[in-house]
């Protein structure tokens, strides 16, 4: 019991004393200025996204529910005048339904996404859905292209390029600063050893900048109040994991035992080589050859093919349709007279059909080029933590290609709760209006559990990291005893 006393006594004076020298000397007092105040830029720069983001699902939430009063209202208007007749038509007609009552599907910002804004600022998180489906932009925003080249400055960014680098500026001259003070020798004939004192004043920097990504963690929460608890564990997990790989680099170039300039260097050669070369070589590694499938060359074969759709015969379009939703065949199956949707619903069907048929390539393309940057990950520690941040704040690749799955399943839904109004001459009622469909967003079920997965395997190679320099270090200064 005494031995262990005086073990944690001799660390709380390492401690004290090492964290008097650092604020003596200035440079944690500067590191943690910079650091604090670019982190709360980046912060509000994230929670400003965000709040345009809400605003504008709250705007189009508004709007529906003033084109769901006008139109309800239609319903008991007078109809013995032009203006009532032609508000109780418009009311319980199916089509004008789909037109101005169509549901917008939403990936509402999560409680975290104003720290890793990944890609919410580049993909639609809300989308019409309507029987027709079309591939033409609607209301897209001009990019800024400055914006574009620079990127998001959010906390990710910061944790994942500027931590580092912190990290790096307050520990490269732990080794070299006594190796050139003439102290190593005496601290190795004292201790038997310098593995333990070096790996305590390694683990204080370390401690010291989780401790930031902490405060502005907190800070966030505090502007969001949406307090996620375990969305804020996975976060934290992930930021530690990802700066303890980096402590642990530091360690294993530490124990190469070279001077301090050499070592800042090595360090440095280090930070670009991980964040800089390497996720340039995987993404010219995994880029595909550009086939121009773009949003203006999907809408141009879609007017393609909806022109060759319309020349076809009706009862061809009709018995296309039947042909997949026989249930829809009845006796006017095939009346096609002007008060008659049928014709136009088989019409859209059709179309839809044969641009999935045109796209399906183009998708299964896209499903193997992200399968392939997820396997890339395990080789890539700062993309596969971006990728593991953007999933706590569901703004991830995957996150979006989830809520698209979505938005066709509820696509499906809505096409077939207004067909057996089309295809059985079915008006709206009061009731009708109650059950329309209703779309409850939902975030990828599967990302907690990738999140820890990503979290421990970042974990296990800062371990690795560490164990090896601490190997490395008693090799050499075994030599050196000797």
């Amino acid at each position: 019991m005494q031995v262990l006393n005086n073990k944690i006594n001799s660390c709380k004076q390492i401690i004290y004393f090492e964290l008097h020298t650092l604020l003596r000397t200035g440079i944690l007092p500067a590191l943690l200025l910079i650091i604090l105040a670019a982190g709360t830029a980046a912060v509000l720069f994230g929670h400003h996204i965000r709040v345009h983001q809400l605003n504008t699902l709250d705007s189009i939430r508004t709007d529906y529910s003033i084109q769901y009063d006008k139109l309800y209202k239609g319903l008991s208007a007078d109809t013995s005048t032009p203006e009532g007749k032609a508000a109780y038509i418009s009311a319980s007609h199916p089509a004008v339904i789909d037109y101005r009552l169509h549901k917008t599907v939403m990936h509402p910002p999560a409680a975290f996404s104003g720290l890793s804004i990944g890609m919410s600022d580049m993909t639609r998180y809300y989308a019409p859905v309507t029987i027709k489906e079309t591939y033409v932009p609607v209301e897209e925003k001009i990019n800024n292209p400055q914006h574009l080249l620079t990127g998001n400055f959010d906390i990710s960014f910061l944790i994942i390029y500027l931590l580092p680098l912190a990290l790096i500026c307050t520990s490269y001259n732990l080794l070299a600063q006594e190796k050139e003070q003439g102290t190593l020798s005496l601290l190795i004939i004292q201790k038997g050893g310098i593995a333990g004192l070096l790996f305590l004043r390694l683990l204080i920097r370390y401690a010291v900048i989780l401790c930031c990504v902490l405060l502005l963690t907190l800070l966030s929460i505090s502007l969001t109040r949406t307090p996620a608890i375990a969305d804020t564990l996975s976060w934290l997990l992930i930021s530690a994991a990802y700066l303890a790989v980096w402590t642990g680099i530091i360690w294993l170039l530490l124990a190469c035992n070279t001077g301090t300039a050499v070592s800042l260097i090595t360090m440095l050669c280090a930070w670009i080589f991980l964040l800089v070369v390497l996720p340039a070589v995987f993404s010219f590694g995994l880029s595909q050859p550009d086939k121009d499938e773009n949003t203006a060359m999907l809408a141009s074969r879609q007017r393609e093919i909806e022109w060759d759709t319309w020349d076809l015969p009706q009862k061809q379009v009709l018995d296309s349709f039947y042909a997949v939703y026989p249930a829809y065949r009845n006796s006017q199956a095939y009346d096609t007279s002007a008060a008659s949707t049928r014709r136009m619903m088989a019409y859209y069907d059709l179309v839809a059909r044969r641009m999935q048929r045109f796209t399906a390539q183009r998708d299964i393309n896209q499903t193997q080029e992200i399968q392939q940057i997820n396997r890339s990950y395990r080789y890539n520690p700062a993309v596969y933590t971006q990728s593991l941040l953007n999933s706590v704040a569901h703004t991830d690749i995957a996150d979006y290609a989830y809520f698209q799955q979505q938005t066709a399943l509820f696509r499906q839904h809505w096409k077939s709760f207004l067909y057996s109004y089309h295809f059985n001459d079915k008006k709206f009622g009061p009731d009708d209006y109650r059950s329309l469909p209703v779309y409850h967003p939902s975030y990828r079920p599967d990302s907690r559990k990738e999140q820890i997965q990503g979290g421990c395997y970042l974990l296990l190679l800062a371990a690795e990291l560490l164990l090896t320099g601490t190997f490395l270090l008693r090799q050499r200064h075994t030599r050196h005893s000797i």
